[in-house]
């Protein structure tokens, strides 16, 4: 059951998502399930009028694409300390997903950069570096398959990538303040930004899981966060959940073996599990807020949680209230 202060975290957050109709935005409505491959050049990749950005790669730990790290801040004066900076998983798909308005209005309003991880593929979703490097290891630590026999369980080795080499590098580039960082992912990256928090609180200023994949490796992982809750110690690190509301309602059913897996694991899975992890969550004391997307789909839950972690739930968090967005 949700306490007092998250429904109303959620009513006032649903109020504020009615105020986002008129923002300019990559469009959202039929692409739930969009074609995989990117067809042309994003903003980042384009050039931005409002965002300087600086891009650089680092090899694969095997056989697959390099990671492909793009850092974008905003162009005039920075401020002291540097920018606050969110950095967002399944980068080439949230890149895909910005446009020019919308990087003028955050330039406005004094940030946040952005910082996208994702692999030197002209794909929006690499499935198979994102299974390998955004999954939790099991209980033992060992790696674990996903239903479509796809190597996961690497968000160990990934995490010490991002605070070993990742971030010091992107903020050697640019100027950035390494007190006001934000990490963002969903679904695959959802689990590893809840991963990051529990291993890794000092990271990160603000995390937004969006959407997590909480049927991973028949929940274990899931039931594992509960139970290291339950004994009354959340993370230190604020922590938000999205989803969309019409998730498992209008989930994909397809054929196949693996396929079947994979449902299977979800149809298992408590229909409130993302309200359980948020309840748990702040009964153990990390603050944050559970934002639940009216009528959207797992899919179209990515770029309505993208449009408002970057336009509302950041600046909101990690900018100076002078400068929060109107």
């Amino acid at each position: 059951m949700l306490s007092d202060h998250s429904v109303l975290s959620l009513i006032s957050r649903r109020r504020m998502l009615a105020g986002l109709a008129a923002v300019p935005f990559a469009p959202m409505v039929g692409r739930a399930q969009p074609v995989n491959t990117l067809d042309r050049p994003t903003v980042l990749q384009a050039g931005s009028e409002s965002y300087h950005v600086h891009s650089f790669r680092l090899p694969s730990p095997d056989e697959g694409a390099a990671h492909l790290i793009r850092v974008a801040w905003p162009k005039g004066p920075v401020p002291d300390g540097g920018f606050p900076a969110v950095y967002m998983l399944d980068g080439r798909a949230v890149a895909d997903s910005l446009n020019e308005p919308m990087l003028a209005r955050m330039a406005a309003a004094g940030g946040p950069a952005i910082v996208t991880l994702g692999a030197d593929l002209d794909q929006r979703f690499a499935t198979q570096e994102r299974t390998r490097d955004y999954t939790p290891p099991d209980a033992r630590g060992a790696p674990v398959a996903d239903p479509r026999g796809r190597s996961g369980g690497q968000a160990a080795a990934f995490l010490s990538l991002l605070a070993e080499t990742i971030i010091p590098q992107v903020e050697a580039s640019a100027p950035l303040d390494s007190a006001r960082r934000a990490l963002w992912g969903h679904s695959y990256g959802g689990l590893f930004a809840l991963y990051a928090g529990f291993e890794a609180p000092e990271l990160f200023k603000h995390i937004v899981s969006a959407s997590p994949a909480l049927w991973w490796d028949h929940a274990d992982f899931y039931q594992r966060l509960l139970a290291r809750l339950s004994d009354g110690a959340g993370p230190d690190v604020r922590l938000d959940i999205h989803f969309g509301e019409a998730e498992r309602a209008r989930a994909s059913r397809p054929k196949g073996a693996n396929a079947e897996k994979l449902i299977a694991m979800r149809d298992a899975l408590p229909e409130d599990s993302h309200e359980r992890l948020a309840a748990a969550l702040r009964d153990a004391g990390t603050p944050g807020d559970l934002l639940i997307f009216p009528g959207l789909s797992h899919g179209e839950s990515f770029l309505r949680s993208v449009e408002v972690t970057l336009l509302e739930v950041i600046p909101g968090s990690i900018l100076p209230p002078a400068r929060k967005l109107d």
